[in-house]
């Protein structure tokens, strides 16, 4: 609704301004920005050859994520989303901000619906490679019979509970789950963070 005032312009009578809120990932972008020694910011693409020049465009902060049940892995998909070596030097990091998680659950079985679970399995050179190459090559593939020797071969994992609003920061280069559900909604934004040493900046992308 708007109403003229003395000068014959136009004035918004809405009521109460409230301040604009930012974007979670964008937030979290800022504010690695300001922490971090190197800065933080949009990993960008390669320059093209040809039309555009060396113009490199940017990658997107991060996306939501949602999950519905009934998920098909309902004790998580052991999986890691970079095969490579633990490395002070570098690493690649997952960010997620959870929004909405399932809700009903009434069994202890079921009291961390939605949750995460992270195995401490640290591959830092070529033999651990050569040792573990079963365990790695199980975690590419989406198979039942694997993700019981996975579960086997690891133990048991340390869980992290979450609760709409968190937001959890984890090394991707490890075994994680996400712990399924058969009734709900599971709705998160997530980003990845590349490091690639202390002194370089950050990169996030999607």
């Amino acid at each position: 609704r708007r109403k003229k005032t003395a000068l014959g312009d136009d004035e918004s009578v809405e009521g109460p301004r409230t301040e604009p809120r930012l974007w979670p990932l964008d937030q979290l972008r800022l504010e690695l920005d300001e922490a971090w020694p190197g800065g933080a910011g949009l990993a960008r693409e390669a320059p093209r050859i040809g039309k555009g020049g060396n113009r490199k465009r940017h990658f997107g902060g991060g996306l939501p994520r949602v999950m519905m049940g009934p998920t098909r892995w309902r004790r998580g998909f052991i999986h890691v989303d970079e095969l490579a070596p633990l490395s002070v030097a570098r690493g690649l990091f997952s960010a997620n901000v959870y929004l909405q998680l399932p809700s009903g659950s009434t069994t202890k079985e079921e009291a961390s619906d939605g949750a995460l679970h992270l195995w401490p399995l640290g591959i830092r050179s070529r033999w651990d490679w050569y040792k573990n190459a079963f365990l790695l090559s199980g975690m590419t593939v989406q198979d039942p019979e694997m993700q019981v020797k996975l579960r086997s071969s690891l133990g048991e994992p340390y869980t992290v509970e979450v609760e709409p609003g968190d937001l959890v920061l984890l090394c991707v280069q490890r075994p994680h789950a996400v712990v399924g559900f058969n009734e709900g909604c599971r709705v998160s934004l997530q980003c990845f963070v590349q490091h690639h040493g202390s002194n370089e900046r950050l990169l996030i992308d999607s």
